[in-house]
């Protein structure tokens, strides 16, 4: 095929000299050879910034800034502003890439003229087994109408709280202009999730979308003791700031009335952080229950619980919504204990 289409693949990179080069080696050989290859050093301390330089060396493709830390929102921006494609896409650098992926993206954007998005499915990566991910969305290209009708109503948050359809930025090619016009970049205020908030502007700013589905060309590696899996002390403020954010973003859109899905959002986010301190074995449990008392009784958290209905959750789900109402840190310590204790007698009785 031609390769008329300049693709823009920003790589920030921390520590990670164990895994960087199956990544940077993965994007170099890419049967789409029509690349800018921006590898952002995010002030790393390993060997991970003197492996960009060397990849650097052998490609002439491949452009190295080495920055002080200042997070991955922050190199994403750094890239952003040196990107020259007419398209532009990211890859974490513990990541890889099947072969084929630009190339299978690229023939979309030549096939449909002026797509300001086009996203793939990927792979997850645990240890000692990989699952392939799709979006609960038809496939196939979205006008402005279509993006409205279908990918808005899911957009923050889905009815079952589960995953969102989309979310990821690095099984993704954007339109430069699209983040130009717009002025979206990557908020670096927000540690966590920026990924949320840099999508949700993408698809409200988007006129046209395209899923190609069931086409699983990006690996994405999920770690047992990920950072993204054990409690920090910082979630919750992060999470009020992106909730915050998102209202911001949403608050006065005429296409699609956002507030509900507002209110779930940081209901969602409320689970995610508790679960994670209910389940974390390093907090005692009287710090546990102090830890969740700050989120129940966080005002943010109380004002998304008016006038929501949750009748027609699962009776579990509907539980713990109940003693998150109710401010029950200690009921929802005993449910946790008591659902953890049924899930292990029903494993136990399976085998």
């Amino acid at each position: 095929m031609n390769y008329p289409i300049k693709i823009s693949v920003i790589i920030p990179v921390f520590n990670v000299e164990s895994f960087l080069p199956q990544c940077l080696t993965s994007v170099i050989n890419q049967t789409y050879s029509n690349l800018e290859i921006i590898l952002v050093d995010d002030g790393s301390t390993d060997l991970s910034g003197h492996i960009c330089d060397e990849f650097a060396m052998s490609d002439g493709r491949i452009r190295v800034i080495h920055q002080e830390n200042s997070g991955v929102s922050s190199a994403r921006n750094a890239g952003i502003e040196l990107a020259t494609g007419e398209y532009l896409t990211f890859v974490d650098s513990d990541d890889w890439l099947e072969a084929d992926m630009y190339q299978c993206m690229a023939q979309v954007l030549q096939e449909t003229e002026g797509l300001d998005v086009v996203m793939c499915d990927f792979i997850l990566e645990k240890t000692g087994e990989s699952e392939n991910i799709t979006a609960n969305i038809r496939g196939g290209k979205y006008k402005k109408k279509d993006i409205i009708k279908e990918l808005y109503p899911n957009l923050l948050v889905t009815a079952d709280l589960g995953r969102l359809p989309i979310v990821a930025t690095w099984n993704c090619l954007f339109k430069k202009e699209l983040l130009l016009f717009n002025k979206i970049t990557f908020d670096v205020s927000l540690k966590y999730a920026e990924d949320y908030l840099f999508m949700a502007e993408i698809i409200i700013s988007a006129n046209s979308f395209y899923y190609l589905k069931d086409n699983f060309h990006y690996h994405y590696r999920q770690y047992d003791a990920s950072r993204s899996k054990i409690y920090q002390a910082d979630w919750w403020n992060n999470l009020l700031n992106l909730n915050s954010k998102l209202k911001s973003l949403v608050h006065e859109n005429k296409d699609y009335d956002f507030s509900n899905q507002v209110q779930w959002q940081l209901i969602h986010s409320a689970l995610f952080v508790s679960g994670a301190i209910s389940r974390d074995r390093r907090i005692k449990n009287r710090n546990k229950v102090i830890f969740l008392r700050k989120v129940f009784n966080d005002d943010a958290l109380v004002a998304a619980f008016h006038n929501l209905r949750y009748d027609k959750q699962p009776f579990a789900l509907k539980m713990v919504l109940y003693l998150f109402k109710h401010k029950a840190a200690v009921g929802y310590m005993v449910s946790r204990k008591l659902i953890e204790t049924i899930s292990k007698l029903k494993d136990n009785s399976a085998h």
